[in-house]
């Protein structure tokens, strides 16, 4: 009991939503806290180019990290602030200068995702960029497909042969996952309303653990929805599935809004980012990490907190 409630502490992430509604008074301020994103992107970037070409990480064994405690937060967080600056960069209603500076910054963010050897990311990224273009470029949808095989041609070899790799059943990493989420079941199974317990995943997986599993001890169970049903119930798993959908939801019409390009660039970048944690979410336990918890939430909550000021008149932005 004590250990739960030491572990229920992670909730206070959850006041980052209040404390943005109360700070943010309309789109300026948002888009205030968005510049100061993109001068934490433009560090973590810098960073990350110091850890692969001065540190020589550079490989998946040795991979940069940022000067974060691992490479997948730093991909996570790379991830979310690329698909932020891009959706700014894609929305007209902003200095041309401005513009650019948030494009040039989000590839450079996207290009130290790819050298991060992440797989879960590179898929988020792929589905982030997906809606992005469905809210911001529609038009270009169909050229997204011969564009990923172009991209996928052109990538370093160490950085296409990890992509490949991804869906590789017999990649040891992936063979691990699905054992996780076998051990994942069975907790589910046996605690279906309350769980395991937060935090104590890597205390019982040797007893659930899978006979074809690699790793004898993990920390997590590599998947959001398995990891959160299996801690705390199923509860608690359709709970994390209703913010994804009652955010995704409420920030579509505010990212296809004409009439305030501010607010727009930010439900679209809010949507882009919500979609690429989901789904990198799938094969990684990033709701679980809470410096990408805390970067989301507040990325959610932005462009609700600017909604509320008077709408500008109408545009014809895109």
């Amino acid at each position: 009991m004590l250990r739960s409630v030491v572990a229920s502490k992670a909730l206070l992430s959850f006041l980052l939503v209040a404390l943005v509604a109360g700070l943010v008074d309309d789109a300026d301020d948002a888009h205030l806290a968005v510049d100061a994103l993109r001068l934490t992107t433009l560090y973590l970037v810098l960073r990350g180019l110091v850890d692969y070409f001065v540190l020589g990480h550079d490989n998946v064994w040795e991979r940069l990290s940022g000067g974060l405690s691992i490479y997948m937060t730093y991909a996570g967080l790379l991830m979310v602030l690329s698909l932020v600056l891009a959706a700014r960069a894609l929305t007209t209603g902003r200095a041309r200068h401005q513009r650019v500076a948030d494009g040039v910054l989000a590839v450079a963010a996207v290009a130290l995702v790819g050298l991060t050897f992440t797989r879960n990311a590179y898929l988020g990224l792929a589905a982030g960029v997906v809606v992005l273009v469905l809210t911001a470029r529609p038009r270009l949808s169909l050229a997204l497909p011969p564009l990923a095989v172009l991209l996928f041609l052109v990538l370093p070899a160490g950085v296409r042969e990890r992509a490949a790799s991804t869906f590789d059943r017999t990649d040891a990493a992936a063979r691990d996952r699905l054992a996780m989420w076998a051990s994942g079941v069975e907790m589910i199974s046996e605690r279906p309303f309350f769980g395991v317990g937060p935090g104590r995943i890597k205390e019982l997986y040797p007893v659930y653990r899978q006979p074809d599993f690699v790793e004898p001890a993990v920390g997590h169970l590599h998947n959001n929805i398995v990891n959160v049903a299996a801690e705390t119930g199923i509860a608690s798993a359709l709970a994390y599935l209703a913010i994804v959908v009652a955010a995704s939801a409420a920030a579509w019409p505010l990212a296809r809004d004409r009439s305030r390009p501010a607010v727009r660039s930010l439900a679209r970048g809010a949507l882009a980012a919500t979609a690429a944690l989901f789904t990198a979410g799938l094969f990684e336990y990033n709701f679980g990490d809470s410096e990408i918890l805390r970067l989301m939430l507040v990325v959610l909550a932005l462009p609700f907190a600017a909604a509320r000021a008077p709408g500008a008149p109408a545009g014809s932005g895109s």
